[in-house]
């Protein structure tokens, strides 16, 4: 564990992680909403021109979780409902009406900010557009293509802090400072980014000492000592040469960035590899919703 950036004194408290695990349920089954529903409704029409609502953002909000979460079709998804809500007295919404009040509301792109300060950690990871056409792709040779998702997390908590989508031609070091900056305009304090070795580019390394924010990569063994328009990565591989590649990965606190790679995992382990939606403007919504969820997950606390 001490070579993975934890001392000997880490412990996991296994009775309160399973308690959190279990919390994580509530999320989906939330119906704090039943009792203000109707009030909701009224304020959201208060003043309203045109065709009033009928369902208020609170259980459009908790919907979109249930969404996120399960991969459930809208269809589905209005049967599902039939019964729960007949226990309220409210009709339920139509699947027409579900997938446009789930599209079109607004959701947080990243986790809520604080005033600690973060070590974030960058890196990116693919997912399926679909999971048909299989036999098409291998028989016929029909590339279908992917998705791209570029993550800043938190180091100690795994939330996802920004995130941007792209296809799978988009190289990953471009879109470091932006990630950064969208987690900064959210509030967050972020102190140090950890980064492999494919941004490990000047363009990063000023950009992050513009914004004051200490930026810690792979650096190859045989890098050049040679600045070429990049101090501060100069001086770091000649302290590299100094000190040696492990020691100054050590002092420098880069054996932290493999928290990255657990955060996708639980992400993909929760919300699986690919998306259900046909537009690229849908499926950016569609995992901002599963974003949101993942983050709100992952805030549980006992």
């Amino acid at each position: 564990m001490a070579e993975m950036g934890w001392d000997k004194r880490y412990n996991r408290h296994w009775t309160g992680y399973n308690r959190e695990l279990v919390m994580r349920g509530t999320m989906l089954s939330d119906l704090s909403w039943v009792p203000h529903h109707r009030d909701e409704v009224a304020e959201m029409n208060r003043g309203k021109r045109g065709h009033p609502f009928s369902y208020g953002d609170t259980l459009i909000s908790a919907v979109s979780r249930l969404i996120a979460y399960t991969g459930m079709p809208y269809r589905m998804l209005e049967g599902f409902l039939l019964p729960i809500f007949e226990l309220f007295g409210i009709d339920v919404p139509s699947y027409q009406t579900l997938w446009r009040r789930c599209n079109s509301r607004e959701v947080s792109a990243g986790a809520p900010a604080d005033t600690r300060k973060r070590i974030a950690a960058g890196d990116s990871t693919g997912n399926k557009v679909t999971v048909r056409g299989g036999w098409m792709r291998e028989k016929w040779k029909v590339h279908k293509g992917w998705l791209k998702l570029h993550f800043l997390t938190d180091v100690k908590t795994n939330e996802i802090l920004s995130f941007t989508v792209t296809d799978e031609r988009s190289g990953d070091a471009k879109h470091l400072p932006g990630l950064v900056d969208s987690a900064l305009a959210d509030g967050h304090d972020i102190e140090k980014v950890l980064a492999d070795g494919a941004y490990d580019t000047r363009d990063n390394w000023n950009g992050m000492k513009e914004r004051e924010i200490e930026f810690v990569t792979n650096l190859r063994k045989n890098a050049s000592t040679r600045s070429r328009g990049c101090m501060i990565r100069g001086a770091a591989v000649h302290r590299m040469n100094e000190i040696g590649n492990d020691v100054w990965k050590k002092e420098r606190g880069y054996n932290m960035r493999w928290k990255v790679e657990s955060a996708i995992s639980d992400f993909k382990r929760m919300f699986g590899e690919s998306v259900s939606s046909k537009t690229f403007a849908n499926m950016e919504k569609e995992i901002r919703r599963k974003v949101e969820c993942f983050n709100l997950m992952k805030a549980v606390k006992v």
